[in-house]
């Protein structure tokens, strides 16, 4: 299944930019939120997984691919949650894309190698993007979402408690993911 892994990797990354490129174009004002940002730059690690599996035989570290996951996996949760926009290529972008990422890495990422520190892996993306927002808030006063639930909504150190709270609960779905992987793969 190896063989075929980087050519998957190569239509997920053209999936993920073309549907959040599709999404976002009509409006380039929301080009910072999450889902658009999240989006391309998986893509774009899929991208460069496609040339490194071209190079040198071998994929990425498992880490990358469970940081993806979260990353694209929280949008499936926040549209069931929260009832995100399900128009148009936001049907890939909220709900087909995160199943896809979810299948890719059932069944192509093994992370018995991997252990709980990678799992940290996860909360680096989610909190460099929130560093962003808030950045972008202080300079210009627009906030992307869902940052923007974090930064209008509360002040003092309520924001920070949140993010806090927001990680472990990113590390946890991760260490569970994680924990789940090692599950399946050990019982093969």
């Amino acid at each position: 299944m190896s063989k075929i892994r980087k050519y998957v990797d190569l239509s997920l990354s053209i999936l993920f930019i073309t549907s959040v490129i599709l999404g976002y174009y009509k409006d380039i004002s929301h080009m910072t939120e999450y889902c658009f940002v999240s989006g391309i730059l998986v893509g774009i690690i899929f991208f460069i997984s496609f040339i490194w599996q071209q190079r040198r035989e071998t994929s990425l570290p498992a880490c990358v691919y469970l940081a993806c996951l979260v990353d694209i996996f929280v949008i499936f949760i926040a549209t069931i949650v929260i009832g995100l926009n399900l128009e148009g290529a936001f049907w890939f972008i909220h709900i087909i894309n995160p199943i896809a990422i979810l299948f890719y890495w059932f069944l192509f990422c093994d992370e018995r190698s991997m252990d709980w520190k990678g799992t940290l892996s996860v909360v680096a993306y989610p909190l460099l993007y929130m560093s962003f927002a808030f950045i972008l808030f202080k300079t210009s006063g627009k906030c992307p979402f869902p940052a923007s639930l974090i930064f209008m909504d509360y002040r003092g150190i309520v924001p920070l408690l949140i993010l806090i709270v927001l990680a472990i609960i990113l590390w946890g779905l991760g260490y569970i993911l994680h924990m789940l992987n090692n599950l399946v793969r050990g019982n093969r």
